[in-house]
This record gives C-alpha cells, structure tokens and sequence, in this order.
C-alpha cells in the first residue's frame, strides 16, 4: 500500500498520514504488550486518525473500507456487499465530489468495486443511496450506462489511465461479484 503513495505522494499525503499513523499505533501497542503493560480495550481499537474505525482510511470527513483489505479473493454481489457495509454500521460509498473522489480512490479502483448507485427504482434514472439523484453524464465510462441485458442496475467504479474522469459503469446487481467500498462519517 505504501508504495502507491511514493507515486504521487501529493495526491495521497492525507492517506499516507492516516496509514503511517495506524502503523504507528500497532507497533505502540506491541511495544506495550512486551513490556507488559496492561492496557484497556479502548486502546487496541484505537481507531484510524483517531477518527475512523482500525482498519478503515479517512479521507476528508468520511471512512472508507475496501473489502480486500481484509480478503483479496472475497467477492459479493452488489446486495451481498451493501449488506457487509450495514453490518459494520456504514453503506456502500456515495461520491458527492469527484474531485475528492479522483484524488483519493483512483490508488485502490483498478479492478471495480461496488458503489451506492443504482438505477432499480427507475430504469435510466440513476440515485445514490442518500438519495441524490446522478444527473452528470460524464463521469460514466464511454458507452455507459448501457443495461446490458436489462440486467445492469447497479453501479461500479473503477479507475481508467485512457480517462480517469470515466470511472463508472453499470454492473448487473445479483449477478457480478466484485469487491466494494463502505463509507461511514467520521465519529
């Protein structure tokens, strides 16, 4: 993960902070518990930045969890992954800015993930799960969103070098299996 910061260490200095520092808590808390000092719980889940669950990255006033950074081959449908974020009291991510979004996720979007856009209630008619409606066209890759099928009613994100500023598609809901995003505000 560090070595994606050292490429552009500009854009991901806010991530790079935040993973040092989750790094830096996990070897305190192997140094105390060699010099056996006992310690509460609250410290061994001493949360990322001091603002986001250990294991999840912060970026502006959001956490985010990726999937793999628990399992590289676990891979769920776009239900079976909301599912998993409401679980860990988040849901699937909702890009509200995609400056932020380019800056920030374009490290981790190389092979897709599910995201908080669906088209289920209204077929064309795309919303975020907070209830935003996507009116921009250009952030869909070229081509998309096409309902391929009419199967495809959930939305994907991922990163292009061709054009990283088309970083959606859409992606049949029950039917592919990719990794996703949790976003909870920090606490």
């Amino acid at each position: 993960m560090y070595q994606l910061c050292t490429k552009a260490p500009i854009k991901c200095i806010k991530v790079c902070a935040c993973k040092l520092s989750t790094c830096e808590n996990m070897l305190e808390e192997k140094v105390l518990q060699k010099d056996e000092i006992h310690i509460g719980s609250s410290f061994t889940k001493r949360s990322t930045c001091g603002k986001c669950p250990l294991g999840w990255l912060i970026f502006n006033s959001s956490c985010y969890f990726f999937s793999y950074t628990e399992s590289t081959t676990v891979k769920k449908n776009w239900h079976k992954s909301r599912e998993d974020c409401i679980k860990r009291g988040a849901d699937l991510v909702v890009i509200d800015n995609q400056q932020d979004f380019f800056l920030f996720f374009c490290l981790h979007l190389l092979h897709g993930f599910w995201i908080g856009l669906t088209d289920k209630e209204t077929e064309g008619t795309w919303v975020w799960l907070n209830n935003v409606t996507e009116v921009e066209p250009r952030y869909w890759m070229d081509g998309e969103p096409n309902d391929w099928n009419t199967a495809e009613d959930c939305g994907v994100a991922i990163y292009s070098d061709e054009n990283p500023w088309k970083t959606r598609y859409d992606g049949a809901c029950r039917q592919r299996q990719l990794q996703w995003i949790c976003e909870i505000n920090q606490s």
